[in-house]
């Protein structure tokens, strides 16, 4: 055994999206960060495809965006989800994410974000995000090296990592480690405390095959065709836009896998296609749990992603709620480890990401169990399935009524994508109370603790860019008049604090001018104020216009206030180099 020492700000377990995300943004921070991933690379597995759109406003402020271009389904091969007896017979009922070309959905997601979710598999964004997390040199990736040990020391972390392929294993500090392991999570087993269980739902079969069905399956164009006679229940997945494979899967609670013969029975089966050439390449086995840690924080030990909240696939949930935990919490541990905020700050990761935790475990857990309940439902009483593969008038007109509302939790969701809301010490309220977004339906606002609103802006290049580029590195005060009272102030309080603070002044006199009135409406600055937006994209607070010479102790006690600083004694160090650029 080695008895070399690694020291580190933060450690990571777990080298998924989320682990990859948080090492791209604490190595963005300049933090000597190590992640430890016991596989020996990014994900092969056939999972992980839909990437909200609020995910996607992330990638693209990253890199990631870019690099996935051309990558995925597009829309026409990826539409929502279709409902079979069997598939050569064509859709009973189907709810459809878009009626058009790429195009046309990216248009009609324009006027919210300036992307739009997509289909792309999780092997080309685990990929993008571990090619962007290596390019900071303060970032280590381990693939291929298992924690085996982990110990709270009270000040730090001490871990015992093996490196697999050499068996050598040795000891790593770290001032934190944050937990990305998954829904298995070594580290949650070893130092979490009480866990919220909701149901498992059994081991699931995913083959992958080849065959020729671009004139049947792949005509509809569905993402997700499920299949709705019992003897074949299940779903295919479309066509996988590099290798070619289709995906057929289902549940099997035997321990054996069955044989070839009998999935070549079951995947034809459910096709109504009996005598189709089918090659089985790969199979997997799934299973899939529903749980929440209780706390998400045990000293200096910090959860994420599947490790924090675990759950059925079912929606797309499970990756984009991780990074966009690793996006929350990044900038808070960024600012901790260097001195401009104490370490009460972290507390507040918890108490913003809970709520959206609760919101995905249920989202996920009633999409799963609401289709077992249609499929089940709309078999009884239908002899005509077993004989000729035919439900009577009733039970179609059945189906259609359970499918909408099944479709807008499971594929439309875009409340749930945009309209997550904060409410901590990290937020401050003004008394007004932020629109209430359910998971399909979203109100665009600035009320403090709400994902600042997309609107298209022009820079003084006519580059054409959207607010969410704007933000990121930095605490972003967004003004269009007394420019010059807000950046002297934002100067003076970011050196004070050591804080990133960058002033974005949109109007005829600034480096930005807004595409649309729609900043006008949203952004309340036309009277001198400002809206101050955090490093992770959402409102912190609305600042009314102020007296001359009141700007710097007005921004100065927001961020005293938003950093928990007036809930410690003692000032925050002072960082030269971090004041950001004002433009």
């Amino acid at each position: 055994m080695s008895a070399s020492v690694m020291q580190v700000d933060v450690a990571i377990c777990g080298g998924g999206p989320v682990g990859l995300a948080l090492a791209y943004l604490l190595g963005r921070e300049g933090l000597r960060v190590a992640l430890f991933e016991k596989r020996p690379s990014t994900t092969v597995l056939p999972k992980g495809q839909y990437v909200h759109a609020s995910t996607a406003e992330l990638y693209r402020q990253w890199g990631v965006w870019e690099l996935l271009e051309g990558k995925g389904w597009s829309i026409p091969r990826s539409n929502g989800q279709g409902f079979y007896v069997r598939v050569a017979q064509g859709p009973v009922a189907d709810v459809r994410s878009s009626l058009g070309t790429d195009a046309e959905y990216e248009h009609k997601w324009a006027q919210l974000a300036p992307v739009y979710p997509r289909k792309v598999p999780a092997s080309d964004y685990e990929a993008a995000l571990r090619h962007q997390a290596a390019a900071w040199q303060s970032v280590a990736l381990h693939f291929g090296t298992q924690v085996v040990g982990v110990e709270d020391l009270g000040g730090g972390v001490r871990l015992s990592v093996k490196e697999l392929e050499a068996g050598t294993q040795r000891e790593v500090g770290a001032r934190y480690l944050v937990a990305c392991d998954g829904a298995r999570s070594f580290v949650r087993n070893r130092i979490g405390r009480g866990e919220d269980h909701g149901p498992t739902f059994g081991n699931q079969v995913l083959a992958e095959f080849r065959a020729d069905l671009d004139d049947t399956l792949g005509r509809d164009g569905y993402f997700h065709s499920f299949v709705l006679d019992p003897r074949y229940a299940g779903w295919f997945g479309s066509k996988h836009p590099d290798t070619g494979l289709w995906r057929y899967s289902f549940r099997h609670d035997e321990d054996p896998l069955p044989d070839t013969d009998a999935l070549l029975e079951r995947i034809r089966g459910a096709l109504g296609m009996p005598g189709l050439p089918v090659e089985i390449v790969r199979v997997y086995r799934f299973d899939y749990t529903t749980g929440l840690l209780r706390k998400w924080r045990e000293g200096n030990v910090l959860f994420a992603g599947d490790a924090a909240h675990w759950h059925s696939p079912w929606g797309g949930f499970g990756a984009n709620t991780g990074v966009q935990d690793a996006n929350n919490l990044a900038w808070k541990l960024g600012l901790v480890l260097r001195g401009a905020a104490p370490d009460t700050l972290l507390d507040t990761y918890e108490v913003e990401r809970k709520g959206k935790a609760l919101l995905t475990v249920k989202a996920a857990t009633y999409n799963s169990l609401n289709f077992q309940a249609i499929a089940a439902a709309i078999a009884v009483g239908e002899p005509g399935v077993s004989l000729n593969g035919t439900f009577s008038p009733q039970a179609i007109a059945f189906l259609s009524e359970c499918v909408a509302p099944h479709g807008d939790n499971s594929v439309l969701h875009t409340g749930f994508q945009l309209g997550t809301v904060y409410d901590s010490a990290a937020v401050i309220r003004d008394g007004d109370e932020p629109p209430r977004a359910t998971l399909e339906h979203y109100e665009e606002s600035t009320v403090p603790g709400v994902r600042a609103p997309h609107v298209w802006l022009y820079d003084s290049a006519g580059r054409r860019l959207s607010t969410v580029d704007l933000w990121g590195t930095a605490f972003s005060l967004v003004v269009q008049r007394d420019a010059q009272a807000w950046t002297q102030a934002a100067r003076a309080v970011g050196r004070e604090l050591g804080v990133a603070l960058r002033v974005v002044l949109v109007g005829p006199e600034g480096h930005y001018r807004a595409d649309e009135p729609k900043f006008g409406r949203l952004y309340p600055v036309a009277d001198g104020g400002a809206v101050l937006v955090r490093p992770d994209g959402f409102v912190a607070r609305r600042l009314p216009a102020q007296a001359e010479g009141a700007a710097g102790p007005a921004l100065r006690d927001t961020l005293r206030r938003l950093l928990t600083l007036e809930q410690n004694t003692g000032a925050a160090a002072s960082l030269p180099g971090l004041e950001a650029p004002v433009g």
